[in-house]
């Protein structure tokens, strides 16, 4: 299951057992799902952040050298090592795809009713 199939099944759990409005069961279960999301991807996007620091006349990192560096923060840290940055990421998380995601649904829901009105 998809991110945005968890997060539409969330919503519509939410719609029907309580009396919240559509935008606000949306808010809510993106804030549910981006948690999830970002702790599934955040072990790629290190391999991303580590690979893109380097010194532009420093030697590029390769994709195994920085795969060696998660592994052994991993085994210096134990899980804190691997999801190192999760806190942050969340909260990214949270804000980018739980706003903008429902202020496009908004604004398409809002033009789409505006159309219909002017026909």
């Amino acid at each position: 299951m998809g991110q945005p199939q968890l997060q539409k099944y969330l919503q519509k759990k939410l719609h029907s057992s309580t009396n919240l409005s559509h935008m606000t069961t949306g808010l809510l279960s993106s804030a549910i799902v981006s948690p999830i999301y970002v702790m599934i991807t955040n072990p790629l996007s290190r391999l991303e952040v580590i690979m893109q620091t380097t010194s532009i006349q420093g030697k590029r990192i390769r994709i195994m050298d920085a795969i060696k560096e998660v592994a052994n923060d991993t085994r210096k840290n134990g899980m804190r090592g691997l999801f190192r940055g999760q806190g942050i990421g969340t909260a990214k998380a949270v804000v980018s795809l739980t706003l903008f995601h429902q202020g496009r649904i908004f604004l398409t829901d809002h033009f789409k009713e505006r159309n219909l009105n002017s026909t």
